[in-house]
């Protein structure tokens, strides 16, 4: 027939065009796919690298913000830490806002949220701050005045107590001058050993009294009435000659023995009397006596005599 090869073997012969056709195409689509493949390969790895990348720069950005956040809360911690007041109840307050800052400090900030709530703690500390700033101000004015008041009236107290020191100098000094002028002394004394009638004796047998006469100066200003004059006679030994131990007055807080007392009324004139001792029998001895005249608890008069 026309169109057909017959074989050696009388089998007829079939056309190979067709399956060769077919092949071709699968090659071709076989291809394409390969080449889609490669492409969405290529283009998720670009995907993929960019989304790294751009990770990587959030990364990078969210610890430089980090850092400036805590270099910020350092520094208003820092801020904080110069308020300084004298109030008590303040420095609680700032000590509180201090621990805040000390807490954030603390804090691992590693996503955006983090860092926002980190950024919102951050402006309420900062304008908390302001705050503080403003009431520390005035409460440090106040304690200025305050200061400066109390400066003054510890001033006007020294002023005064210094004053009051001087008056009461003064005083006392008129105190003493008026005590002084009002002082009664004991003038032109004299003491000697007299026998029984009264003579006086050079010789130490016939002594049995020793007689101290004296003027009370006339003063004034002084204190009128009766005065109690003591007289101590210490002897050449000097003991003090006494009749009894009971005999005693008061000099400077102390019971002072005295050998003889006489009382007498003084009106501010010049006022003479004598004083009397009675000498037990060999009482009386060689060598000197030392007279002292007391009134009101203070020496008036001093004198001596000698028998030999």
């Amino acid at each position: 027939m026309a169109g057909q090869q017959v074989e050696s073997d009388g089998l007829p012969q079939v056309s190979e065009k067709p399956r060769m056709k077919n092949g071709k195409w699968l090659n071709i689509i076989l291809i394409a796919a390969i080449v889609l493949l490669a492409a969405g390969i290529v283009y998720l790895l670009i995907t993929m690298n960019q989304e790294r990348k751009e990770t990587e720069e959030m990364r990078v950005a969210l610890e430089m913000q980090k850092e400036n956040l805590t270099r910020e809360l350092t520094d208003l911690y820092s801020r904080y830490d110069e308020l300084n007041t004298q109030n008590d109840s303040m420095n609680s307050v700032l000590d509180r806002e201090k621990q805040k800052i000390q807490e954030l400090l603390q804090i691992k900030a590693s996503n955006a949220r983090k860092i926002q709530i980190y950024e919102k703690e951050l402006g309420t500390l900062r304008e908390a701050l302001k705050s503080f700033i403003v009431q520390v101000d005035s409460l440090n004015q106040a304690n200025l005045r305050l200061r400066a008041e109390n400066q003054e009236v510890k001033q006007r107290f020294d002023e005064a107590r210094n004053i009051n020191r001087q008056l009461a100098d003064q005083n006392k000094n008129l105190t003493d001058k008026v005590e002084q002028a009002a002082v009664i002394k004991a003038v032109n004394i004299i003491a000697e050993p007299i026998s029984d009638n009264g003579t006086v004796q050079k010789r130490l047998r016939r002594a049995t009294k020793i007689r101290v006469c004296f003027t009370l100066s006339d003063n004034p200003v002084a204190e009128r009435g009766l005065k109690k004059v003591y007289l101590r006679i210490s002897n050449p030994n000097e003991r003090i000659m006494v009749k009894s131990g009971t005999n005693t007055f008061k000099l400077d807080g102390a019971d002072i023995p005295y050998s003889a007392m006489r009382e007498l009324e003084y009106e501010g004139d010049a006022l003479e009397a004598c004083i009397y001792y009675d000498a037990e029998e060999g009482e009386i001895i060689a060598g000197t006596y030392y007279i002292d005249l007391y009134l009101e608890g203070g020496l008036i008069g001093t004198t001596s005599f000698s028998l030999q």
